[in-house]
């Protein structure tokens, strides 16, 4: 009876290969894996042809579904092919690492114990801190030993580009073990996984296997050797909790491998590595090759004369570093001199989806158990929408079937907390039929979707239950009016009809003019575009009513006693209602909300910017004439008036298209006087509210505008203020404006 430890890095080609042939050579009777037990009754649907990495086990705790783990493996990894080759010669394959479900019983506990006490944070942070203070870096303290500055380089030349790794694993043991020598104890958490690693191999001795292949993250494999006790090793894991379990295969994908998840392993490329894997000759030329493959189909420039110089300086790169291949240090080098020309953008590209990679896994039909992640599938195939990795635009026509069926499942999902796609901010709502939608799938939404799957087995039962659940936990007006737009846009039926009781009963009561106007939009939503979505939209319109009459009758109140900061706020109220009402386009809703208007504009008391802006509204929809305007404009930038009071005015009326603004000469000439009647002080202090104020319109609109005011006086007054200008005392200006443009330098010169 033998046991035959092979200490590996986690989603390293070199030891994937390495550990391929020792396998072979030895023909172990069984593989002990480090990896969760729970997964022992599903690793034998690796074997299923459609199992093509890179995949992970997501082991997750039945109760709590967000606490769940991932362990991913890529084609080049060990652990990966140590269960290929089970697979192929028939051999059992046992996860010895200590189970999940311990883990997940502790962190369940403290969640529970940090609801009922904030303190219990802190003490949950400690564990973490205490591993990070003691656990070295073996493959730094290796490569610094051996005089490398680069430890990735390193492990690169002594590992990956090896090509005779018949001592591969014994000289990994024999370092490993030097290294703990020096190294202190492990933590409470390492010693238990160790002491279940150890208690897995005994079990596998005891059952009768003669040949024992234990492959392990090689920092574990002195703790395996050593002889310890089974007795002391139970004692370790005496007593320790547990909770009810599910595992499961899930696809992964090439970025996901780049984060640090499962063991606790990133790979920074793992392009570069399976290109390292599957290439055992002409890695370089091959790798530069593909480069210029890659820069083609961008439409960039990349000669055969530029791959074969590429490649030519790579390898003299190796030779100058003494180095026995290229490396990916040396490739990228080489491509960003000859084939991007030192331009780094094509570099990315090739860093993005060659190094990187844009692989998404795939994994048997039928092989998750999740009926919501079933569901998702069937709902994928039937809209012919494919998961991908890349970041992907999708339009969609409201008026076609498939348009709404597709923009109700990206919708659910949303509710679910599932982002595969998220509505881009330009998308046409006001065109009543199109949405634009970003699509990228990331594999650890399975989490969400199974997390979900207590709500109900159908994306849409889940989704109308969660969106149901929230309606009786929510007072807030706006956020039950958002997602009774949501449940409408899901087309979600019950939901919707559970939300529109909530927004009647909160409508009823709630006092907050600010939240009742916030309420509005999302409604006036559902009533003008329920229609394209075949719902029942016009059980909102009472609502929409009660909403504007109880705003127009509390909203002159509201606008008094007001800061800067806070009429601010009311403004851009009055500017979301105001495209609310438009919208809605209802005769009798929108007069009352422009007498509203039209009062407010006229009310000494309210604040200036709301003021102006009611005034500036109200003129836009021809509820004031220009006569009015320009009179309003006399009184409110009178001399008399506070200088402050008048800028908050004039902001609140210069909000909006500048273009009608430009029609109307008695406005400017209006604030022509007002400016040329401040104090210098005065003007230096209000100029930033001015400037603000202008910022919104196009250039185009503040080109017109200056313009407009240079020939305001018409031709006389052009002719008098040209007679009136003093040379000299205009020169002296220049060299503040120099500074204050950036000029100054080159006036001087």
């Amino acid at each position: 009876m033998s046991v035959s430890y092979f200490g590996i890095r986690h989603h390293g080609p070199g030891c994937a290969r390495a550990l391929q042939q020792a396998l072979v050579a030895l023909a172990p009777d069984i593989i002990l894996l480090e990896g969760p037990p729970e997964a022992d009754g599903i690793v034998g649907l690796a074997a299923d042809p459609a199992m093509q990495p890179p995949v992970a086990l997501l082991i997750y705790p039945t109760d709590a579904p967000q606490h769940g783990v991932f362990y991913p493996f890529a084609l080049f990894s060990p652990e990966w092919q140590a269960i290929q080759h089970a697979q192929r010669a028939g051999v059992p394959l046992w996860f010895m690492d200590l189970p999940a479900t311990h883990g997940f019983a502790q962190a369940m506990a403290a969640e529970q114990a940090a609801d009922a006490d904030s303190d219990a944070d802190e003490e949950g942070d400690a564990p973490d801190e205490t591993l990070a203070a003691w656990r070295m870096d073996p493959i730094g303290e290796l490569s610094r030993a051996a005089g490398y500055e680069d430890h990735e380089l390193w492990w690169e030349v002594e590992i990956e580009q090896r090509r005779d790794a018949s001592e591969l694993f014994a000289a990994i043991a024999e370092a490993m073990i030097a290294l703990r020598e020096h190294a202190p104890p492990p933590d409470m958490r390492e010693a238990r996984r160790e002491a279940h690693m150890r208690g897995r191999v005994r079990e596998a001795q005891k059952a009768g296997y003669q040949r024992i292949a234990v492959v392990c993250g090689a920092w574990h494999v002195p703790a395996l050797c050593q002889a310890a006790t089974a007795k002391a090793d139970m004692a370790l894991l005496k007593g320790l909790p547990k909770t009810r379990t599910a595992a499961t295969w899930v696809p992964w994908s090439d970025d996901r491998l780049a984060y640090a998840s499962g063991y606790g392993a990133g790979v920074s490329s793992p392009g570069w590595y399976r290109h390292l894997w599957q290439c055992t000759d002409g890695t370089s030329e091959r790798w530069v090759t593909r480069a210029a493959r890659l820069l083609r189909e961008a439409g960039l420039d990349a000669s055969s004369a530029s791959v074969i110089e590429a490649v030519r300086l790579s390898e003299a790169l190796a030779a100058l570093r003494d180095l026995p291949l290229p490396g990916l240090a040396e490739q990228q080098e080489a491509m960003l001199t000859v084939l991007c020309h030192g331009d780094p953008l094509p570099m990315a590209l090739i860093r993005q989806q060659l190094e990187v990679g844009d692989h998404l896994g795939t994994v048997p039909e039928g092989c998750i158990d999740a009926p919501l992640l079933r569901d998702l599938e069937t709902e994928q195939k039937r809209l012919r929408l494919k998961p991908s990795t890349e970041s992907k635009r999708l339009e969609l026509d409201l008026r076609e079937e498939s348009g709404r069926h597709r923009s109700c499942l990206l919708h659910r999902l949303n509710v679910l907390d599932v982002g595969w796609g998220k509505q881009l901010a330009d998308s046409n709502r006001t065109g009543t039929f199109r949405e634009s939608w970003d699509l990228r799938w990331s594999p650890d939404m399975v989490v969400a979707l199974i997390a979900a799957s207590r709500y109900g087995n159908t994306l849409a039962l889940a989704a109308s239950r969660q969106l149901s659940e929230r309606a009786g936990q929510s007072r807030h007006l706006p956020e039950l009016t958002d997602m009774l737009d949501v449940a409408m846009l899901a087309k979600l039926p019950v939901a919707a009809s559970v939300l529109l009781a909530a927004v009647q009963n909160q409508a009823a009561v709630a006092a907050d003019l600010g939240h009742l106007m916030d309420a509005l939009p999302p409604l006036v939503r559902v009533a003008r575009y329920g229609d394209v979505r075949k719902t029942e939209a016009a059980s909102v319109l009472p609502i929409i009513t009660t909403l504007v009459e109880r705003v127009t009758v509390g909203l002159g109140a509201a606008a008094t006693q007001l800061d800067e900061a806070a009429a601010e706020v009311l403004v851009e109220r009055m500017g979301t209602m105001q495209a609310a009402i438009d919208t809605l386009d209802e005769p009798l809703l929108r007069d009352d909300w422009l007498d509203c208007l039209q009062v407010l504009a006229g009310q000494d008391n309210a604040a200036p910017a709301v003021q102006g802006y009611a005034l500036r509204l109200a003129f836009d929809r021809q509820r004031i004439d220009a006569a009015q305007l320009a009179q309003q404009a006399r009184l409110a930038l009178a001399p008399s008036m506070p200088p402050a009071q008048s800028t908050g005015w004039l902001a609140g009326v210069l909000r909006g298209s500048g273009l009608l603004l430009l029609q109307h000469d008695a406005l400017w000439q209006a604030m022509d006087s007002w400016l040329m009647g401040l104090g210098d002080e005065v003007f230096i202090e209000r100029l930033p509210l001015l400037r603000r104020a202008f910022s919104g319109f196009t250039p185009a609109e503040r080109r017109h505008m200056g313009e407009k005011l240079k020939h305001l006086g018409g031709p006389q007054a052009r002719v008098a203020a040209s007679a009136e200008l003093d040379g000299e005392r205009a020169a002296m200006v220049l060299p503040v404006l120099a500074a204050v443009l950036g000029t100054a330098k080159e006036t001087t010169q």
